[in-house]
């Protein structure tokens, strides 16, 4: 008789055995990690050397970036959404609330404070009233766009300090990690 109890993974075997999503999802997630931890750990030294150099520099980018989305009063969450709006169009609110990993009533909450300050649009469905669609407005995707600029402006002066052989080699650098990632994940990251 397997153990349920205790540690995490006991209580997922329950959730497992009892058919679960959430149970099947936590498996996954645990064998995900392992499987990465792994590879990691299997990688040459140059791999790791690179991994050790990237992981500060994109942790401060995205620090950067977060204390921009701040400055602008546009939460984490409200960066999200608008992201997929952007990438997906308009979306239904039970289609936002699946996303969002929440149920309809936050969801709900989270898009009025939205609207509110008009970074999103919500539009009743002309066949179905009940079916209410959310878009990014004019002043949200104005905000997108901004953010976007300005991580672009900071890029460029990063870029502009290097040589032109170090430009050369870098582009060459990021078209091989790009193609990797693309055959790691040949959908693209649809959320």
């Amino acid at each position: 008789m397997r153990s349920t109890g205790g540690g995490r993974g006991g209580s997922c075997l329950a959730c497992i055995e009892a058919g679960s999503k959430q149970g099947l999802r936590e498996m996954l997630r645990v064998r995900i990690m392992v499987c990465v931890t792994r590879m990691i750990q299997g990688m040459t030294s140059d791999a790791t050397e690179l991994l050790d150099e990237l992981a500060p520099l994109i942790a401060g980018e995205r620090a950067a970036f977060a204390h921009r989305c701040h400055e602008r009063s546009i939460s984490m969450t409200h960066l999200l959404l608008m992201t997929l709006l952007e990438t997906h169009g308009p979306l239904p609110m039970s289609r936002v609330a699946e996303l969002l990993g929440c149920g309809l009533p936050t969801a709900t909450g989270i898009v009025s404070r939205m609207e509110e300050r008009g970074l999103v649009e919500r539009q009743h469905d002309s066949e179905d009233r009940r079916v209410v669609t959310l878009r990014l407005s004019a002043d949200g995707a104005a905000e997108i766009r901004d953010l976007q600029a300005n991580r672009r402006q900071r890029m460029a002066i990063a870029l502009s300090n290097m040589s032109d052989p170090e430009r050369t080699q870098l582009l060459a650098s990021v078209r091989a990690l790009r193609a990797a990632f693309s055959r790691v994940n040949p959908q693209g990251d649809n959320a």
